[in-house]
């Protein structure tokens, strides 16, 4: 896939090219003044992100480590023969037909990790975006004792993006709802995903929103909120 160079200054800050993406922008990048700005830029501001997300680990985490690593099998060593072939008649014909639906399940996978890929880069592309943003202001706030919620905004843009860290798990019938608040009504901003590995969220539709707000909701969602808001960031 060809890219404009300078669409991958914000996956490079990020980390999240592949090699030889990073070694052709690397080539790029030692004769782009432009590009090299814009990096430092967004290099200290996403070290701030991952500062306001970050986590002391337990403990007990590097005991719970070690003990995996001594009751875990080694793999065994390559093979260095060759396998016979079909024609030798070392292989029966559904052994056979079982590596051709592996190779067919193999490349749905790589299908499906093709699929995320592109989608990563997306998503980099938007954060990137309202981060290098002139206008981007950033908002840190601590919620429920020990969460954390960081909201970097653009109202050139009319987005944001949002990490969190720390909230706590909600029952499976409630879900945090994120809304952008005043001077009008209350309207949603989407909800937050907390399974799997925390990412930054973009959301859009600041308008003349004066604040930002979360609050715990019903599954799915609700059209105005129904509870409280947990926390609230003013928007610049």
């Amino acid at each position: 896939m060809n890219h404009d160079p300078h669409d991958l200054v914000g996956p490079y800050a990020l980390d999240a090219l592949t090699e030889p993406e990073r070694r052709r922008f690397g080539r790029h990048l030692s004769g782009c003044t432009v590009c090299a700005e814009e990096i430092a830029g967004l290099r200290e501001t996403t070290t701030r992100l991952a500062l306001a997300a970050s986590r002391r680990p337990p403990a007990e985490l590097r005991g719970r480590v070690m003990a995996e690593v001594a009751r875990t099998r080694q793999s065994p060593p390559p093979l260095t023969r060759r396998l016979p072939s079909p024609r030798e008649g070392g292989l029966s014909w559904l052994a056979v037909a079982a590596c051709l639906v592996a190779a067919l399940i193999g490349g749905g996978a790589a299908w499906h990790l093709h699929q995320s890929a592109e989608h990563a880069q997306a998503l980099n592309r938007q954060v990137s975006a309202v981060l290098t943003a002139p206008d981007a202001h950033t908002s840190t706030i601590r919620a429920q004792g020990t969460a954390t919620v960081t909201v970097v905004s653009s109202r050139s843009l009319g987005r944001a993006v949002v990490t969190t860290s720390g909230l706590q798990h909600l029952p499976l019938a409630k879900t945090y709802q994120m809304w952008w608040l005043g001077p009008t009504a209350p309207h949603s901003a989407g909800t937050l995903d907390l399974s799997g590995k925390p990412r930054p969220v973009v959301i859009a539709g600041m308008g003349a929103a004066q604040r930002f707000g979360v609050t715990v909701e019903p599954t799915g969602g609700s059209r105005q909120p129904t509870s409280t808001p947990i926390l609230t960031l003013g928007l610049h």
